[in-house]
């Protein structure tokens, strides 16, 4: 997966007082994004935890501290050497408080919101930051909403259902980007996050049509894949629990994967398969009846699954137990969409 900046009180020395962590924290967190000041909470002990990940350009990150306001002045705009946008979102249900562009708002706990480094102000959220962000290239973002700079620190209420789908497809990302680094999926991950922040700025037009075409469909099939891969061993499993839980209707979910080359049955039969061929490769299960292992991973029946396990592997489900070449990938499918 992409390597992640993880900025903890929890891995400094334990000789540090209280303050001493707090201007450690602070300046390790300033160097990884840009100059602003931050003002911590003074009635409790110090502590933050800061992750971020890269994709293509876009820092995907979160920050829980004990920390209220950040504050970027006149002086710290004008001697910068970038002017990103951070798309940011409350993740504890308490509202942000913005000033810049000549505003104050108060937004609302479940509405993003749009800060620019380019303008001075303050970013406050009372009794301590909790907050997903996305911080993103000023070009990359206004050649998909050119009147981003009108957008900071006013309501975005506009596009909730898009809002929703951001956070989701963001809260999958760790997923999706497992393994080695792949150029490919990263850029694809950069251009599905642009096109639904996008959406959820209210890009309209063109930009409008290619983010909805584009990203949003690209983050329904990734949460499809999400919940596949989180119940595919329930034997009741099926589409119409995937449409009921993402809103969607079951003929949308199935289009959706026909998309990606792969139906739903196919999909949770080889998720399945898997499973079950890693179980019997796994000596600490050789007690396991090969009947209780095919239960286990969602088949009703094992003649059935004795069927599937020969044709997909070329052997019969007793002759992979506890053999390290049985963990051996043997074309695996892709289950991301091109």
């Amino acid at each position: 997966m992409t390597q992640k900046l993880i900025l903890s009180t929890q891995d400094m020395p334990t000789g540090l007082d209280d303050r001493a962590r707090f201007n450690t924290w602070h300046d390790m967190y300033v160097a990884a994004y840009c100059d602003f000041d931050l003002r911590r909470i003074e009635d409790r002990p110090f502590f933050a935890t800061a992750e971020a990940q890269h994709f293509g350009g876009i820092n995907v990150g979160a920050t829980t501290a004990a920390i209220d306001t950040l504050m970027r002045s006149k002086q710290q705009v004008a001697a910068a050497v970038r002017s990103n946008f951070c798309l940011a979102f409350s993740n504890n249900g308490s509202p942000l408080i913005q000033a810049q562009a000549g505003r104050e708002t108060v937004h609302r706990a479940e509405s993003p919101i749009l800060v620019a480094e380019s303008e001075a102000g303050y970013v406050r959220q009372p009794g301590g930051y909790d907050f997903l962000m996305l911080d993103i290239p000023a070009k990359m973002l206004l050649e998909r909403v050119a009147d981003a700079h009108d957008l900071v620190a006013r309501p975005l209420d506009a596009a909730p259902k898009a809002a929703l789908h951001l956070k989701r497809y963001i809260g999958i990302l760790p997923h999706l980007t497992q393994g080695e680094p792949d150029r490919a999926l990263l850029d694809h991950v950069a251009t599905t996050l642009i096109d639904l922040v996008a959406l959820v700025l209210g890009a309209n037009g063109d930009s409008a049509e290619l983010a909805t075409m584009r990203g949003l469909r690209a983050a329904r099939i990734e949460e499809v894949f999400a919940l596949i891969r989180k119940h595919f061993a329930d034997p009741e499993f099926s589409t119409a629990h995937v449409a009921r839980k993402l809103g969607l209707t079951p003929r949308y979910v199935n289009d959706l994967l026909q998309e990606t080359g792969m139906g739903f049955a196919e999909r949770v039969t080889e998720l399945r398969l898997q499973s079950a061929r890693k179980m019997l490769a796994d000596r600490s299960k050789d007690r396991l009846k090969v009947i209780d292992i095919a239960y286990a991973v969602g088949f009703n029946e094992v003649s059935y699954f004795n069927r599937r396990f020969r044709q997909r592997f070329g052997e019969k489900p007793s002759q992979a137990r506890g053999g390290p070449e049985a963990m051996q990938p043997r074309g695996i499918a892709d289950p991301r969409p091109e």
